[in-house]
C-alpha cells in the first residue's frame, strides 16, 4: 500500500464517521481547495534548514536565546584564549634578545647574508 492509498483509506474512514450538515461540508471543501491552491503557488527556495530550526527555537523560548548567547560567548572566549596563548609575551621576546646579545657569536652570524647575495644574482 502506497501513500496515496493509505491517505484515501483514512479519508474514507473519517468520512464515514462524519455526521455534518451539507453547508459545513461545503465550507470545509472550499477551505481545503483554497489551502491546496496556496500550497501549489509556493516555489522552492534555497534556505538553510538548520538555521530556520535555530531561529524557530530561539523565537519561541527566551531561555533558548540565553543559552545560544552563552554558547556564542564561550566559543568567542575559547578563540580569544587560543590567540592569547599563541602570541609571544614580552618576557619571551626579552629572553630571546638577551640570549642574542649575551652570546659569543656576533649578530652578523645570525643574519642570512647569502640570501642577499642570491637576490642580487637572481635579479635581471
Amino acid at each position: 500500500m502506497n501513500e496515496h492509498e493509505f491517505g484515501y483509506r483514512i479519508k474514507q474512514h473519517l468520512d464515514r464517521s462524519l455526521d455534518l450538515e451539507a453547508a459545513t461540508l461545503n465550507r470545509l471543501r472550499a477551505a481545503r481547495s483554497q489551502a491546496l491552491a496556496r500550497q501549489r503557488l509556493t516555489e522552492p527556495a534555497f534556505a538553510l534548514a538548520w538555521a530556520d530550526a535555530v531561529v524557530g527555537r530561539l523565537s519561541g523560548n527566551p531561555a533558548s536565546a540565553g543559552i545560544a548567547l552563552a554558547g556564542a560567548a564561550l566559543v568567542l572566549a575559547l578563540v580569544g584564549i587560543q590567540y592569547w596563548q599563541r602570541a609571544p609575551t614580552v618576557e619571551e621576546i626579552a629572553e630571546i634578545d638577551a640570549a642574542l646579545l649575551s652570546s659569543d657569536l656576533p649578530i652578523n652570524a645570525y643574519l642570512d647574508n647569502s640570501f642577499d647575495t642570491w637576490l642580487k644574482r637572481s635579479q635581471p
